[in-house]
């Protein structure tokens, strides 16, 4: 990467978009089988709601789904759902126990998040519960 390649990349959203998705995408993935069984296409659809995000692509989910497999931190059945066969994954407590490091990990660095958000002048999306991408506007820019 040039330097004029780097720094439009660091001007842009969409890098550092791009920079966090790939950080928090096991992190959600482990999110949601704590709340139940799921196969990858419906894990993927609620990480792209949940997020505001497009849907992550079957080659980022299905090889970390392999993944967190392979090392214990879930399980995977294929069972029938709607009528089509699918490979339906639940979290181990190994996977549990790692989804609650991660979100102590997380708990950690938000304020730290949050406040550099907040000093370079934009309305963080946190407060509601959502990450939204209005809060990614600069407040001025808003009012105008």
């Amino acid at each position: 990467m040039t330097a004029q390649t780097a720094e439009r990349a660091l001007g842009s959203v969409e890098y550092w978009q791009a920079l966090y998705r790939k950080s928090l995408l096991r992190f959600f993935l482990l999110s949601e089988l704590a709340k139940r069984p799921g196969h990858g296409y419906e894990i993927a659809s609620f990480v792209a709601v949940c997020c505001d995000w497009k849907r992550p692509a079957d080659a980022m989910i299905y090889p970390m789904l392999h993944e967190l497999e392979e090392g214990g931190y879930i399980t995977c059945e294929t069972a029938e759902v709607s009528g089509r066969q699918r490979k339906v994954c639940r979290l181990t407590e190994r996977g549990m126990q790692a989804y609650r490091a991660a979100a102590r990990a997380w708990a950690l660095v938000l304020p730290q998040i949050e406040q550099a958000v907040t000093a370079a002048g934009v309305d963080p999306a946190c407060s509601c519960g959502t990450v939204a991408t209005a809060g990614l506007m600069n407040r001025r820019e808003r009012r105008t």
